[in-house]
């Protein structure tokens, strides 16, 4: 690490000494933190400044790639440009870290090969705070806003991007905290809204946790730090009720998306596609509910769709009805057909027939 860049330089307080008094641009450390049975809880507030004078081209660059990859793990970061402007404020005890953090744009990868090199067993709270992350592996990315939080095993591989400007909070969670509240499913991650409820209580005690930064003692930051799980665990499992109407939008905007890109597969189910878009499957299944809406009915919805663009398009003309019906996931001819005329009110052989070819068409 390059220590111009970073702030580096370690102050000792006491607890007489006015925080006014106390240098912003340095690490603090407060030994003063509870004690219990000889054990002190160490409490350290440190942070990185890149692309200040000082700090040009791959000099910034270099400090946040090393910055990322100390307190979080291995990654393979890709910057949006040269000169790289970032700043973090990192809380932590040995139990918890709290990062929160704003950049210019930049894609940082968590891949097979890193964690195998560099294991870290625990999980990552993502709190957008402004602009959108994108979140996820490269065949399942979904995007995050101010209002929304996943919790991402950091041992599995994946991917965050962003934009220039996005601000989030990060909290470093023990494997252990999550696998015994989420139990086999928390390999799997897990995403819920911050709008209302249990999770905006969550979410407005982390904020707080970096608002009252220079208050917290080691133990207190701790106790904290476990609410925030205990509470985001709670809405992740399902014990949570519905958001808003307005805010399901993006759930329904993602799952339609995922079932368009993945209409073709045979394989497709409800349990997959809810883990792919990073929501558990009694959420998703809620919220198509509210919209009268099942899964399995948009799957069989869009397939239709897809099977009546190939009856139409030239290029499909030399396949029968029953080979195009295979070709978007139906399994059976019959029950193809049964489907496509409640659908459409006609055959798919009065299809082909009665609809002129289209234009250049890829589907």
């Amino acid at each position: 690490m390059r220590t111009p860049l970073s702030l580096r330089r370690t102050v000792r307080y006491g607890g007489s000494e006015p925080r006014r008094n106390r240098p912003r641009s340095c690490a603090a450390v407060y030994p003063w933190a509870h004690r219990e049975q000889g054990v002190t809880t160490t409490y350290t507030i440190d942070g990185l400044v890149t692309g200040g004078p000082d700090s040009v081209g791959t000099t910034a660059q270099d400090a946040w790639r090393d910055w990322c990859n100390d307190v979080h793990g291995m990654f393979d970061i890709t910057f949006g440009n040269e000169g790289y402007r970032g700043r973090v404020v990192r809380q932590r005890t040995s139990n918890y870290q709290l990062v929160a953090w704003t950049s210019e744009a930049e894609v940082l990868k968590r891949r097979a090969a890193g964690i195998r090199r560099d294991p870290r067993g625990h999980y990552e709270l993502l709190v957008p705070l402004q602009g959108t992350l994108v979140v996820g592996v490269a065949e399942a990315l979904s995007r995050l806003v101010p209002g929304e939080m996943a919790i991402v095993p950091f041992d599995t591989p994946f991917e965050v991007a962003h934009d220039g400007g996005a601000r989030a909070l990060t909290l470093l969670v023990p494997g252990e905290r999550i696998d015994q509240r989420l139990g086999p499913t928390s390999d799997r991650g897990a995403r819920v809204h911050a709008s209302r409820g249990l999770a905006k209580v969550g979410r407005d005690l982390i904020v707080s946790l970096l608002r009252e930064r220079n208050a917290l003692s080691g133990r207190g930051f701790d106790a904290a730090a476990d609410r925030v799980v205990d509470l985001l665990c709670l809405a992740a499992d399902g014990d949570e009720q519905l958001p808003d109407a307005a805010d399901t939008q993006p759930v329904l905007e993602a799952v339609r998306r995922y079932i368009r890109e993945h209409a073709t597969d045979p394989e497709l189910t409800v349990a997959a596609m809810a883990h792919a878009i990073g929501w558990s499957l009694r959420y998703v299944q809620s919220v198509l509910a509210r919209e009268n809406l099942t899964a399995r009915e948009l799957i069989r919805i869009e397939r239709l769709e897809l099977a009546r663009a190939r009856l139409a398009n030239p290029a499909f003309a030399s396949r029968n009805v029953a080979a195009i019906a295979m070709s978007v996931g139906f399994t059976s001819p019959s029950a193809f057909s049964n489907a496509y005329r409640r659908h459409f009110g006609q055959s798919p052989r009065e299809t082909r027939h009665e609809i002129g070819p289209p234009g250049p068409a890829s589907c």
